[in-house]
């Protein structure tokens, strides 16, 4: 699969032919390397259509063309890609629970999450944020019945905190148990691994909304709390920057778990490795208030990284 480009001022003029699921026989392009960031597709060349692209609509192909092309990643590959921003993979999984913000009529800050079950029962967390976020969450309320397999395209995957997030993007599309060939077959895996029939797939978990409080109210609940993961959404203004314990910390490449540092190398204990590759990651202690009180917030290495568009290792190098 080679990725293909159109320049948005010559959008209006190849609209007419960007029809899904049309074959074409193409003359006039322009072929051009792929840029290394966020890649679509692994084929290191692109397509761009210029003005002189002529579109030929024919109905037979001389050679077969699938109708499905997905790049799916295991969970360990995509651990590889974290925080890369090299390659945005396709997921297929078990969407197992969904927790969303989005209420009726939508409001500002709407976001979506949906814990989705990989391989070797290990789950992500994908998060949608915004326009994409309300999108999913009406898809989801307008189904008859709660979908059993979810299949995504272009995800962007991201440490924090030692954990694998999944971020959808402008190229991510969500399709649902039988929408694809792809989904069918996990869906009808999955329900014959429950009854050895093919039922209609169970009822997920009901949409757990993620409520907003104030920081007096998230200290009167995390206080007292017993350790849980739990969300909530606070809004603030960053008071001051806790530099006693640092702002950043060598982690290791794989699990972004921090090392031991011994006299001559490093260790990760989670990976048991005693001569690991040291990372970079953010960890940072700030102070946020709003007219209700004062919390300190712990941020990590991928919400800080999208705060500032700089990876820990830059912001060092600006130091020294």
């Amino acid at each position: 699969m080679m990725p293909a480009t159109v320049n948005v001022n010559r959008l209006a003029t190849h609209r007419q032919n960007l029809k899904a699921g049309a074959i074409y026989s193409l003359n006039g392009f322009e072929v051009a390397r792929c840029n290394q960031n966020y890649r679509l597709s692994d084929s290191p060349l692109l397509i761009r259509f210029v003005e002189s692209t002529s579109f030929t609509e024919i109905t037979v192909s001389s050679a077969p063309i699938p109708r499905e092309s997905f790049r799916f990643h295991s969970h360990v590959e995509l651990l590889g890609l974290a925080n890369s921003n090299n390659q945005l993979p396709d997921l297929i999984g078990e969407i197992v629970a969904v927790k969303s913000t989005v209420i009726d009529p939508p409001q500002d800050k709407n976001r979506v999450m949906a814990t989705i079950k990989m391989d070797r029962d290990t789950s992500v967390i994908m998060s949608f944020f915004d326009a994409q976020a309300v999108k999913l969450h009406t898809q989801l309320e307008q189904m008859g019945g709660d979908p059993r397999v979810v299949v995504a395209t272009s995800v962007n995957p991201k440490m924090v905190g030692g954990r694998m997030f999944l971020n959808a993007t402008s190229g991510t599309h969500i399709y649902f148990d039988k929408e694809t060939n792809a989904g069918e077959s996990l869906f009808y895996i999955l329900v014959a691994q429950d009854t050895g029939l093919t039922p209609v797939a169970p009822l997920l978990k009901g949409y757990a909304k993620v409520e907003s409080l104030s920081i007096a109210e998230l200290n009167d609940f995390a206080v007292p709390a017993a350790c849980q993961d739990i969300d909530f959404i606070c809004s603030g203004k960053v008071t001051g920057i806790n530099v006693e314990k640092g702002w950043c910390y060598v982690s290791c490449s794989k699990c972004a778990r921090k090392l031991q540092q011994s006299a001559s190398s490093y260790t990760c204990v989670p990976c048991n490795n005693t001569n690991t590759v040291g990372v970079l990651r953010y960890r940072v202690e700030m102070s946020i208030a709003d007219e209700s009180g004062e919390g300190l917030f712990v941020a990590f290495d991928g919400v800080m990284t999208k705060l500032h568009n700089m990876t820990a290792a830059e912001a060092v190098h600006l130091l020294v």
